[in-house]
């Protein structure tokens, strides 16, 4: 997976970047790694993974068509973000930050709106794994796993279950060896039944989450259709106001054509009569 820093498993106990005591992943003051909390780093580097995979064909899709006038809309979209674009659609930190930059033009037709504030939530994790710097929190790292869960769901639904296979290794973490004999006989079936009960809740929550989707859309369509309507009328009352004004001007002209019409007679008739009274005379 790009990155801008390299993972645990190639970083030294010594390293500069792993040197402070009281942050995840680094040694403590005798010396010794927290083992628990490097894994839950690993956990996040396999989820950014799984991120990076799901989310990349779609929006490489997506991007082309917004941009399909440009040779490479992978430079177009660092450009406009000011940043570089080596890794391109490869790198998960590129995608999310395409995700926010371009989500009203791009991507707010897919994703539900509740989706949106989920991006600047899985950046600023990122940003925190990328510099060793998670919270000594597995709450923390589940949330995160759940919330990179939610937004790959409606893109890549079958990568979700390597997702949820990442919150189930951070809340049961391999032991080590030396504990193994301390490790009480587990009961798997009861575990697998468990984990068919979740899968098969997860399932409903998704299908549940496909029909609100769906309802949705056809809401919004509803509502362009009454806004193209209304668009309609608007357009014909004032076409029917533009006809209106034509014919009172029209109307005005005639009306004051008649009356010099009618002036003119007046004085033709009064002309007669002077005429007739000096012949008279």
């Amino acid at each position: 997976m790009s990155s801008d820093a390299p993972t645990p498993d190639n970083v030294p106990v010594d390293s500069p970047v792993d040197s402070r005591a009281d942050a995840p992943g680094r040694p403590d003051q005798s010396g010794a790694a927290p083992d628990l909390a490097r894994s839950r780093h690993g956990l996040l580097a396999e989820a950014f993974e799984t991120l990076a995979l799901a989310m990349g064909p779609f929006i490489d899709q997506r991007m082309s068509d917004y941009f399909h006038e440009e040779l490479s809309w992978e430079e177009t979209a660092a450009n406009r973000m000011g940043r570089a674009h080596d890794h391109g659609a490869t790198d998960p930190l590129f995608q999310l930050l395409v995700l926010r930059r371009f989500w009203g033009p791009v991507f707010a037709d897919f994703f539900g709106e509740d989706l949106r504030p989920l991006i600047g939530q899985i950046i600023e994790a990122r940003n925190l794994w990328a510099h060793f710097n998670l919270p000594d929190d597995a709450d923390y790292i589940d949330r995160m796993l759940l919330t990179i869960e939610r937004l790959v769901a409606p893109v890549a639904p079958d990568a979700t279950s390597g997702l949820r296979g990442l919150r189930t290794r951070l809340r049961n973490p391999s032991p080590s060896p030396e504990d193994l004999d301390a490790v009480p006989t587990v009961d798997s079936d009861r575990l697998r039944n468990q984990l068919a009960e979740s899968e098969g809740a997860f399932s409903e929550l998704q299908d549940e989450y496909n029909d609100l989707a769906a309802q949705l859309e056809v809401s919004r369509k509803a509502a362009l259709g009454r806004q193209h309507r209304i668009t309609t009328i608007e357009q014909q009352l004032s076409a029917v106001h533009n006809r209106s004004d034509i014919l009172a001007a029209y109307l005005e002209e005639e009306r004051s054509t008649r009356q010099r019409i009618e002036w003119l007679f007046v004085g033709l008739i009064a002309a007669l009569m002077v005429l007739m009274l000096l012949v008279a005379g």
